[in-house]
């Protein structure tokens, strides 16, 4: 069923209060590829293309290698939610919240383990630096950490934690403050910009 941009931006609003502009980005990531055959439409399905085309003004995150939560391209299925691939992000969230250097520490971590073993791999860092800023600045709410339940709810069941007290931001979430993240990752994992996989220069919380 196609999903129009008009659907999305209201979604992307009313669940965690992101502005029109990031959800018009977001979706002319995937325009190329639609299956819909309608301009400013897509079909869900759609979100699986294998894209890269993420620039550092808005790095929207779009499916890529080394993803937090679903498994790479080359060993097929990039779609559905990987509970093993998750149980190794999710085992660097000891605390209640999670701060950008766990974040960058498990982003890290999962870039690296899907890189030794895809012999095809071909992440976009700045897609993946995205991917992590989107999550704890959405799961962020109206709180000032992001609460590790609500991120353990929002990859695995797929859903908003509403019933688990999560409320969406007051001040609507553009694209600088999702870059402000990333960046923010990137230097918590050693990178002078977006375009870096360098390992990490702390291990300590």
């Amino acid at each position: 069923m196609a999903t129009s941009l008009a659907t999305f931006i209201t979604g992307f609003r009313e669940g965690y209060n992101f502005d029109a502009i990031f959800t018009t980005d977001a979706v002319n990531v995937y325009q190329p590829f639609t299956t819909t055959g309608y301009n400013h439409t897509l079909n869900l399905n759609d979100l699986d293309h294998h894209s890269t085309n993420m620039t550092v003004l808005a790095p929207v995150p779009g499916e890529h290698d080394g993803s937090l939560s679903r498994n790479d391209l080359y060993f097929g299925d990039n779609h559905s939610f990987n509970q093993t691939i998750w149980n190794t992000v999710a085992a660097h969230f000891h605390h209640d919240t999670i701060s950008i250097l766990v974040a960058a520490r498990a982003r890290q971590d999962r870039v690296t383990a899907a890189e030794a073993i895809n012999p095809q791999f071909a992440a976009s860092d700045i897609s993946s630096f995205g991917e992590s800023a989107l999550y704890l600045k959405a799961m962020r709410g109206q709180n000032n950490a992001t609460k590790t339940k609500y991120v353990q709810i929002f990859f695995r069941e797929e859903r908003i934690p509403f019933n688990e007290g999560y409320k969406r931001s007051n001040v609507s979430i553009g694209n600088e403050d999702i870059g402000q993240i990333a960046f923010e990752l990137a230097a918590a994992s050693g990178c002078r910009d977006l375009e870096c996989r360098a390992p990490n220069s702390s291990r300590t919380n």
